[in-house]
């Protein structure tokens, strides 16, 4: 409702909205609200919640809404960048679809504590060099200590990042045109998501899963290891299956050898 207040006709109307369930009901004064965040932290809401997860679209890990909404209140950028998906601008214009994905680009590095980096990759391999850099170049990579890093703490990559800027998009020109007969002319197939057996699912990226040198390197090492490991594994096995025979039938090899 507060990213729709503009739309009011008459600047003399107030509105209320009735809200909980019980005996937790209660009335919220939205226009207050409204005029103490002001229009363009208001029309910015439904493009900030799309693309900081909501029920169509993930959230990002262990990142919520508090920190992001308070990056957001205090950069009238931010602001301008979010209110501006859903609109017909974005939807048209290829140049200010990049423009508005490479400010929201900033945004996530804010919120992922990465200041002064403009690029997700970017930011991705600045949290991943702070934890993993070595001191000597012939310290050996696995000493590093690796328990308190976890790979869902990085931002999502750039193509990943674009994939979820698509349907907040989407998402964001339901919600901004919910007032009027025409909800929605775009095509989900073509934000965010793929059609697949009558069912929609998330796109997550496209290209590469990892580049091409690290694919390799692990085809190669995996190739390697069940022929060097094979006879090993075996033997293991034998051993394991005589001892369990030696424990659970004690009495089976006695009356063979009687026999």
């Amino acid at each position: 409702m507060l990213g729709n207040m503009h739309h009011l006709k008459n600047d003399d109307s107030h509105v209320w909205i009735l809200t909980g369930t019980g005996n937790n009901q209660r009335y919220v004064d939205i226009s207050s609200i409204y005029k103490q965040l002001g229009p363009s932290l208001c029309r910015s809401l439904p493009g900030f919640h799309a693309i900081t997860g909501c029920d169509y679209n993930p959230a990002f890990f262990k990142k919520g809404k508090q920190r992001p909404f308070s990056i957001l209140k205090k950069n009238k950028e931010y602001q301008q960048a979010f209110l501006t998906l859903g609109t017909l601008n974005l939807i048209d214009d290829v140049d200010e679809e990049e423009r508005v994905f490479n400010i929201v680009q900033k945004f996530i590095c804010d919120v992922y504590n990465v200041p002064g980096i403009t690029d997700v990759n970017a930011a991705r391999l600045q949290l991943f060099i702070s934890t993993y850099m070595v001191c000597d170049v012939n310290e050996k990579f696995l000493q590093k200590n690796m328990r308190n890093f976890d790979a869902t703490n990085l931002p999502p990559c750039k193509s990943e990042l674009w994939q979820q800027f698509r349907r907040a998009n989407y998402i964001a020109s339901v919600w901004n045109n919910a007032s009027t007969k025409m909800i929605n002319i775009l095509n989900p197939e073509n934000n965010g998501w793929t059609l697949e057996d009558d069912k929609y699912h998330f796109h997550w990226f496209d290209g590469d899963q990892l580049p091409d040198f690290v694919s390799q390197s692990l085809e190669e090492e995996l190739a390697e290891k069940p022929e060097e490991n094979t006879d090993e594994q075996d033997d293991d096995l034998d051993i394991q299956y005589q001892d369990w025979l030696d424990d659970e039938l004690p009495d089976f090899n006695d009356d063979d050898n009687e026999n």
